[in-house]
């Protein structure tokens, strides 16, 4: 039983470090090694989260209260650097510590995707070389149907469970398909119900899901379609996206 912000601070940096020392083989850098270590700076980051600490200029100035847990506190740009160069480790020991946590006991969850334009179109370089620069960074012009929307930047999608807490995330070219991605992502996760919108109808798709993750994806049926959704399934649906 966890009774107070500095033991919630002690289990989860036990439970990060456990974890950063089977992964960090796979996230080696170059230089000696940071005056604060990565498992501290993610458990950190991942305990501010839970506290709605989300603004990164705010982040590290709560923590100043804190030195008796967390010691040495890096500069903001060298936090906020290093952070996203752990981007794919902070998202691989967030879904971990998750399944350790009662929040994530809902197993019915909602899948959606959110548009992200970086630049307005009549910002975007035309030149070759600037052109090569936006391609390396995952940019493409994308359609976003349900807002007659073409953006050139990326899309963000989301597995939320019904009480609203994010359980993984997948950042995309906006060119990518909904149920290309939706499926990647949840093929990472078993034992779920799970419902989407019309971007991520396809019968083949499901029962793999199915077969392989037991996992149960239904999807808003198309108008056309017989078989539709409740009306207390679509508010439910509605009121977490």
């Amino acid at each position: 039983m966890i009774n107070d912000f500095n033991e919630f601070c002690t289990w989860m940096y036990i439970v990060i470090d456990d974890i950063w020392l089977k992964v960090a083989p796979f996230f080696k850098r170059p230089g000696p090694p940071p005056e604060c270590p990565d498992s501290e700076l993610l458990a950190m980051a991942l305990i501010g989260e839970c506290r709605g600490w989300d603004v990164e200029t705010e982040t590290l100035s709560h923590w100043q209260e804190h030195r008796d847990l967390f010691p040495v506190i890096p500069t903001q740009s060298r936090f906020n650097r290093r952070r996203r160069g752990l981007m794919n480790a902070f998202n691989l020991i967030r879904r971990v510590v998750l399944q350790c946590l009662d929040v994530t006991q809902d197993r019915q969850c909602v899948i959606d995707s959110l548009p992200l334009p970086v630049v307005q179109f009549h910002l975007v370089p035309s030149s070759p070389a600037s052109s090569n620069n936006w391609k390396a960074s995952g940019l493409t012009f994308g359609k976003v149907p349900s807002k007659k929307q073409t953006i050139f930047g990326y899309k963000l999608h989301l597995l939320i469970a019904m009480n609203g807490v994010i359980l993984d995330f997948e950042l995309a070219p906006a060119n990518e398909y909904d149920l290309e991605v939706g499926f990647e992502l949840l093929s990472e996760h078993t034992d779920l119900q799970v419902l989407g919108d019309k971007a991520y109808i396809s019968a083949t798709k499901a029962a793999q899901l199915w077969k392989e993750n037991r996992i149960q994806l239904k999807t808003i049926p198309c108008r056309n379609q017989q078989k539709q959704l409740s009306r207390a399934t679509q508010h439910l649906f509605n009121s977490v996206r």
